[in-house]
């Protein structure tokens, strides 16, 4: 497993692999301005710096309170799209991944959970066509305050949708430990896990998230969750996120390779 860190300039591109990183993760447009956003294959080069390409990210809601939104179901398909465009730049990973970060769940009164979930399905089911077709692999990275919020909500869904383009991008901090004990989600998600991601998350006396920041700023066990990576997942990159400095992206590299004894 090797670490990549996500786009970004807090590290110039000619230091990345001196520093040990061998790829990033690069992003599509966001808002009402997305589509002119996205990066063209010029940028991707240019973002990477010879590095390779570990996934491009959509962040997109696809579901409402009332079940699949249209508009994100064309959007989402032109960008597994656009990600097969780039399949030559992906390095290690089986296939070109497109990671999914499902926005937050709607909370109003008028919810309805049951249209919200058969939503998504149906809007994975086309979105997994289409990637079916393009030969790609669609990440869902499961967060708690999102439609896809913990190990149990991905399996479910999976079995709804019956694709084998639907994996996971598995963040641990993302929904563990206050929804799956942290062994047996990466246990369970292990066989669908295509990428990894780390951070780290901090809590209130009630429970709920105070926070996300760096590896190491939290309560995250990372030596269990490194070697349950290594234990139970087979993905070739594991990406760096929510450091806000040269020093944190640093600090995180150095307790990753810690835990995987690899002598720096």
């Amino acid at each position: 497993m090797k670490i990549g860190l996500m786009a970004g300039t807090i590290v110039p591109a000619e230091e990345r692999r001196s520093l040990g990183f061998d790829a990033v993760q690069l992003f599509f447009g966001m808002g009402e301005t997305a589509t002119a956003n996205d990066p063209t294959p010029d940028e991707v080069d240019q973002a990477l710096g010879g590095l390779a390409l570990a996934a491009m990210t959509l962040h997109i809601d696809l579901i409402g309170p009332h079940g699949l939104i249209p508009e994100d179901i064309v959007r989402a398909v032109a960008c597994v799209e656009q990600t097969a465009t780039l399949k030559d730049k992906f390095g290690d990973n089986e296939k070109p991944i497109m990671v999914w970060h499902p926005s937050g769940y709607p909370e109003v009164p008028e919810v309805n959970d049951d249209a919200l979930f058969l939503g998504l399905v149906e809007a994975m089911k086309t979105i997994c066509s289409a990637a079916e077709q393009q030969d790609i692999h669609i990440a869902v990275e499961i967060t708690r305050a999102g439609s896809v919020g913990g190990a149990e909500t991905f399996l479910r869904l999976r079995d709804h949708v019956g694709s084998d383009a639907l994996r996971v991008c598995l963040d641990a901090a993302n929904f563990v430990p206050d929804r799956t004990p942290l062994e047996r989600a990466v246990r369970m998600l292990g066989p669908h896990t295509v990428i990894a991601h780390g951070k780290d998350a901090s809590f209130s006396k009630n429970g709920e998230v105070f926070d996300y920041g760096p590896t190491g700023s939290g309560t995250l066990d990372y030596p269990t969750y490194i070697q349950c990576l290594q234990d139970y997942v087979r993905a070739p990159y594991f990406i760096l996120e929510y450091y806000k400095s040269r020093q944190d992206l640093l600090k995180a590299r150095d307790i990753i390779l810690s835990c995987m004894k690899v002598v720096i």
